[in-house]
């Protein structure tokens, strides 16, 4: 590859990059304002703009994908990996993500951003436990412990998974955290 080559490229990332951005910030907004969060109290949009801002950023950049590309995969992964590890939840802010995520998925469908919205929205609703078992919990000193790990890995591995074609180096869709080959792709 030449080297005009990788300034272009990086030319055009940038400008995605900026593009993608541009869109989260307004489509936080537009929910923000929107009838659904019109009557909710502030430190609930506060956490709405939060799960939003960072549900998108993670389709964007951790998956590189177009908003109209999220699939139940990209939504189970969010709830049960990526948003525990890389995002800072007190249990009661927990509490509020599902429904977040799910409210937020449905006024991207009547927007017209994508045209699963109803089916994104179940795929929060069935993975909400199972999310709420991975956020730590808050002792009475203010320190917190972590959930039994063991306990919800098998509850993620109990919801039902969409027939997805899943390479052999992707992240399983079971939510373990192993490539598909270590885990449910092994020959039996």
């Amino acid at each position: 590859m030449a080297l005009a080559d990788i300034q272009e490229k990086t030319a055009d990332e940038r400008k995605r990059e900026k593009r993608l951005v541009h869109f989260t910030n307004v489509v936080a907004k537009d929910f923000l304002h929107s009838q659904s969060l019109k009557s909710t109290a502030k430190s609930y949009k506060n956490n709405a703009d939060y799960v939003t801002k960072s549900f998108l950023d993670y389709v964007f950049f951790e998956e590189h994908k177009e908003v109209r590309e999220i699939q139940d995969t990209h939504v189970q992964y969010f709830m049960l990996e990526y948003a525990p590890k890389k995002l800072a939840f007190t249990a009661e802010k927990a509490q509020e993500v599902s429904e977040i995520l799910s409210t937020f998925l449905e006024f991207l469908d009547t927007e017209g951003h994508i045209k699963n919205g109803a089916q994104l929205s179940t795929v929060v609703k069935e993975n909400s436990r199972s999310f709420l078992k991975f956020i730590p919990k808050e002792t009475k000193k203010g320190r917190k412990t972590t959930a039994r790990r063991a306990s919800t890995k098998k509850a993620a591995t109990t919801t039902t998974l969409p027939d997805v074609k899943v390479g052999r180096n992707d992240p399983c869709p079971c939510g373990s955290g192993k490539k598909y080959k270590k885990c449910c792709g092994r020959s039996p």
